[in-house]
């Protein structure tokens, strides 16, 4: 059955690489299929004027849900209802979905309250205001920020992937892992890696390609995490959710997995490598790195340090946030402030954006990225960080970041100058690095790096090195390069 997820502590030794979320232990797995609920065994055929519009694969779970009541159509001008099956679904109708879908199997009375204060983009009366403040409420879903849900904006496919695993797990009381993995090519890394491949395990999901079918020249499924999922789809993922929560409560289903004589591509970094080179260096370093299992290990890496410059793309995501930039294009002036910022690590424009943003916007933001060690001040570059923080905030940071400005934080964060990209040089081609340095005053006291690579193929890898006390600049510079060198001197191409 399904992994139950146990938070657990490990005792490493003194100066070894600890492993900072213990892995969930992993038992074996089988094949099996998920089936048309029994609910739904007798329901008449959905009255949609473009119901043979729907693909035929799906179309028993668009009945089913019309039956239930968990999804409607959209009325036109000659009076006919139709469904528009491979429309976009938008974050406010997956919400109310899923919300109707909870209510029809039994679950209305586990709805006890919902969200306070409101988003403000979802105020009383609105037509999904119930289903997302109750969501909310019992912690299925969340929005951008403490006050803005964006109920318009298109739900992505491992975004769906967490919200369908979140809300059975609240239904029979149990926090659901998966039992193995990666299965899928481009979702080795991430915040949803894991729902998606207990997706993929529970029969949830299938992706475009099942895992171990040849994909560009490699191995593994292709899931399209990012792109949007499409009214059909969203039909056929909730109405699998039914027969799962009902096995997994009765014992658990038996799972899917790939077959074994193909294995999950994974990549791990060399920890160990790096660590035995710092140990040779002046000054004292921290690590933390994400491989494609997505866990994060480390050498130090719950230690918190001066900021210096690392703190800037914070400051980039704050002020993307702020109430005067967020629901706007950007200007060139924004852009005169922020691309001197991240692309040279210019201060000046730093300073004036946290005299903007404040405080509270800052300890905000660390709060929402789950920023564990996190501590602001002025002057902004003593703030303190921990490199497993900043890994974390860093792999996917533009989900940080308004809808319309996500390109642009990646695009400036993916142009660092040459000469601040430090043991970069030898990562393959087909990896783009988005990232941040930091060196303080240039004595050697701080000497920083924090990098997410982005595969082609949409996998993430991420790393922060956090080096202090070198004794000058140059041998800082390189022991961070070295460092950096190290972890990632096995990185693949695929």
């Amino acid at each position: 059955m399904l992994a139950v997820a146990v938070a657990s502590a490990a005792t490493m030794p003194s100066g070894a690489p600890e492993r900072t979320d213990p892995p969930t232990t992993r038992p074996s797995v089988v094949r099996s299929a998920i089936t048309t609920p029994s609910v739904c065994a007798s329901a008449p055929v959905a009255p949609f004027a473009d119901r043979a519009r729907v693909a035929a694969v799906h179309r028993d779970a668009v009945d089913c849900l019309w039956h239930l009541g968990v999804i409607d159509g959209r009325p036109g001008g000659d009076g006919r209802v139709t469904f528009d099956p491979a429309a976009t679904t938008t974050r406010g109708q997956f919400a109310a979905m899923l919300h109707r879908l909870l209510v029809a199997t039994g679950h209305a009375e586990q709805f006890t309250e919902v969200r306070q204060p409101r988003y403000l983009d979802v105020p009383e009366g609105h037509r999904f205001d119930r289903a997302v403040h109750a969501l909310a409420a019992a912690g299925i879903v969340a929005g951008l920020d403490d006050v803005s849900f964006d109920p318009a904006a298109p739900v992505r496919r491992d975004q769906a992937a967490s919200l369908v695993l979140r809300a059975a797990g609240w239904s029979i009381g149990q926090q659901l892992a998966p039992a193995g993995g990666p299965y899928f090519a481009d979702v080795r890394g991430g915040t949803h890696r894991a729902a998606v491949d207990a997706g993929f395990e529970l029969g949830l999901i299938t992706g475009d390609r099942r895992p171990c079918t040849p994909v560009g020249g490699g191995l593994g499924g292709v899931f399209a995490p990012l792109d949007g999922l499409q009214r059909q789809h969203a039909a056929a993922l909730l109405m699998r959710v039914m027969p799962a929560t009902d096995a997994i409560a009765a014992g658990g289903p038996d799972l899917e997995q790939p077959d074994p004589s193909c294995p999950p591509p994974v990549w791990e970094p060399d920890l160990e490598a790096a660590v035995a080179y710092a140990s040779t260096r002046p000054g004292r370093t921290r690590i933390a790195a994400l491989g494609t299992d997505g866990e994060v290990v480390g050498y130090r890496s719950a230690e918190t340090v001066p900021a210096a410059s690392v703190i800037k793309a914070m400051f980039l995501v704050a002020y993307l946030n702020h109430a005067s930039v967020r629901d706007r294009p950007l200007t060139r002036d924004d852009l005169d402030l922020l691309e001197p910022m991240i692309q040279r690590s210019t201060n000046e424009p730093a300073t004036r954006i946290a005299d903007l943003v404040g405080p509270y916007a800052m300890r905000q933001l660390a709060e929402d990225a789950g920023l564990r060690d996190f501590a602001y001040t002025r002057p902004w570059g003593l703030s303190r960080i921990s490199a497993r923080d900043q890994v974390r905030f860093l792999l996917e940071v533009e989900q940080y970041v308004p809808t319309r400005h996500r390109d642009t934080a990646l695009r400036l964060l993916r142009e660092v100058v040459p000469e601040q990209r430090w043991g970069l040089q030898a990562v393959d081609g087909s990896w783009t690095a988005h990232l941040k340095g930091g060196w303080g005053s240039g004595t050697g006291a701080v000497n920083h790096q924090v990098v997410m690579l982005r595969h082609a193929d949409g996998t993430r890898v991420a790393l922060a090195v956090l080096v202090t006390d070198s004794g000058s600049h140059a041998q800082g510079s390189t022991t961070l390069d070295g460092v950096v060198r190290r972890v990632l001197a096995d990185l693949p191409a695929w």
